[in-house]
């Protein structure tokens, strides 16, 4: 019976190590981004968010997006009154 186990073992042990390796190459990732002008940075923010979440679910179907992150620019003097806010972020499939 121990036999049995340990055979068992060392051949899911195998299988396990064996799979491994394709399922991580099965997966691609890419880099997206949306940029957007708002009277606010709140709504330069909102707005880009929606650009990108629009981006994603039109032109890569079946993907999931990860953590995005914001940068806004152009909010006071001499940078412009209209903020500029530019939303990155990882989507996979």
């Amino acid at each position: 019976m121990n036999k049995f186990l340990v055979a068992a073992f060392v051949i899911s042990a195998i299988t396990a190590l064996d799979l491994a390796p394709q399922l991580a190459l099965a997966r691609s990732c890419s880099a997206v981004a949306a940029t957007a002008r708002g009277v606010t940075q709140g709504i330069a923010t909102t707005k880009a968010q929606w650009r990108l979440n629009r981006y994603v679910r039109h032109n890569l179907s079946g993907a999931r997006m990860g953590h995005a992150a914001t940068n806004c620019q152009g909010w006071g003097a001499g940078k412009g009154v209209r903020p500029s806010c530019e939303r990155s972020a990882i989507v996979c499939s």
